[in-house]
């Protein structure tokens, strides 16, 4: 854990935001990354929401089509969520 702001703030830059960025399919297509990282790519929750977001805007697709992408996001912020609440209260106590 990070004992200061500062330090969290470019752990997470590091550890999650440039990974998910490049991995998202929204700068460079899944399709052309070579195969590990194309399976890299299924646990990127960014990844889902590139989806959708190009789903909506550019083929106006509904939630008919869309929802594998969405149920991804709900699982991924349910245990994201429990995670750290157990995290958090071990903290507490």
């Amino acid at each position: 854990m990070a004992r200061t702001q500062l330090e969290a703030s470019q752990m997470v830059m590091l550890s999650a935001f440039l990974p998910s960025f490049l991995l998202s399919g929204f700068i460079y297509p899944i399709e052309n990354m070579p195969l590990a990282l194309q399976v890299v790519t299924y646990i990127v929750p960014a990844r889902y929401f590139v989806e959708i977001a190009k789903g909506l805007f550019l083929k106006g697709v509904g939630l008919d089509v869309l929802w594998p992408q969405v149920l991804f996001l709900v699982a991924y912020g349910f245990m994201t969520l429990n995670l750290a609440r157990k995290l958090f209260s071990k903290r507490i106590a």
